[in-house]
């Protein structure tokens, strides 16, 4: 039925409502392209630098400071002031974009939640305390700057 209808057209018809699609389908590829082609690309890769432990890191002392050459972090346990929640106040000498932590626990990584302040100074993480028993393995951190991004793996006594 469809095809008796179809060839029943005049040929231009026919010709048309074969091309249309193509043509359609090839202007959006080629709109695309003109709407990009200012687009920057990125041409510095990001900077990955390991922080290094200054001492001990004793979180029960408040003795804990990570560093290299382009930053200083100091990590804090503070009271959260509410029951069962630890509180870890992350304190960098320079701005940092974002914070990435976790406590690595009996081989399973627990991944934590990082804020700031609305001024950006201060970054903290509350976490529930049975994360603190028994003692976490390991602390991980990654801190992100513009162009580079500071890590470090540590063991953290609470």
């Amino acid at each position: 039925m469809f095809l008796k209808w179809f060839f029943g057209l005049p040929l231009n018809v026919r010709i048309a409502i074969m091309v249309a699609p193509v043509l359609a389908i090839g202007g959006y590829g080629l709109m695309d392209l003109w709407a990009t082609k200012d687009q920057p690309k990125q041409k510095e890769q990001i900077a990955m630098q390991a922080l290094q432990l200054q001492g001990e890191c004793m979180l029960a002392t408040n003795q804990c400071v990570l560093k290299n050459e382009r930053m200083k972090v100091s990590l804090v346990r503070q009271e959260s002031g509410k029951p069962g929640i630890a509180r870890l106040e992350i304190v960098p000498d320079t701005n940092i974009r974002g914070i990435q932590m976790s406590l690595v626990q009996a081989g399973e990584e627990h991944h934590i939640v990082v804020d700031s302040t609305p001024d950006g100074n201060l970054w903290f993480a509350e976490f529930p305390d049975k994360l603190l028993t028994p003692s976490p393995s390991a602390l991980r951190i990654a801190l992100a700057k513009f162009g580079s991004v500071s890590f470090a793996e540590i063991q953290p006594q609470f």
